[in-house]
């Protein structure tokens, strides 16, 4: 078993140095951790300082992200390049990806996302699910705070709740169910709300009957779909360049 130090939470200035590299700024805070934009030799990374009162809490279990990350290799994926354990720090040091979150650009830009975009962040998000599946990972966290968009590249970020596949808990559905959630949020964006009383996402948004069924095959709701083959097919049947009229 790791054993790491307990410590009290601290944000780091600009400046400080940490092993080396030099905090440049925050960039975010999540449940388990607070990530920086760091430099070294003139070039980016983040790190990812793991909080105290998850490491408490999860025990041997934190690494787990450290574990998957130095698994696994795929252009999409911000690779693992450093490892920082000392009497005052666990945390990680990842490549650093360019771009903004979906998060981002929903709220912060009010950004619309077309058919087109949303089918390429689609079919790209499902490529990186497809390689995590096939090496029994699940990433159990795709939601837009996690997803990085810079122009037609896309990144699958915060890898904290990825578990290796088994039978009970950690399930290859979990990661259909973001996925599609995830995508409701994208259609979202060109959404005009003209009724006071809300509606079921699959009332409100303009969406043909079999893209609606997609959906809810995702999510659960109805004929839960069974492998990410199955789910690629269908969405490039439904969402693809050659796709027939959405009407």
């Amino acid at each position: 078993m790791v054993m790491i130090p307990i410590l009290k939470r601290k944000i780091y200035p600009p400046g400080f140095l940490i092993d080396g590299y030099k905090v440049i700024r925050l960039v975010g805070e999540g449940r388990f951790g607070i990530c920086y934009l760091v430099d070294l030799d003139n070039k980016p990374y983040i790190l990812k300082k793991i909080k105290p009162k998850a490491i408490k809490k999860a025990g041997n279990k934190i690494c787990f992200e450290e574990r998957i990350l130095s698994s696994i290799n795929h252009p999409s994926i911000p690779k693992i390049v450093d490892t920082i354990k000392n009497d005052n720090i666990y945390g990680y040091i990842l490549e650093y990806k360019t771009g903004k979150t979906i998060e981002e650009m929903l709220f912060g830009d009010n950004h619309i996302f077309t058919p087109t975009e949303i089918y390429n962040i689609g079919i790209k998000i499902i490529d990186i699910i497809k390689y995590l599946h096939e090496r029994n990972i699940v990433h159990r966290d795709i939601r837009v705070p996690n997803v990085i968009i810079d122009e037609d590249d896309v990144y699958l970020i915060d890898f904290g709740l990825a578990r290796s596949v088994d039978s009970e808990r950690y399930l290859h559905s979990v990661d259909f169910s973001h996925f599609g959630h995830l995508l409701i949020h994208l259609h979202y964006s060109s959404f005009i709300k003209n009724n006071i009383k809300s509606k079921p996402w699959y009332d409100e948004l303009e969406l043909a009957e079999k893209e609606i069924v997609f959906l809810k095959r995702l999510i659960g709701i109805q004929d839960r779909y069974e492998n990410i083959i199955d789910i690629e097919y269908d969405f490039y049947q439904l969402f693809g360049p050659n796709c027939e009229s959405r009407l």
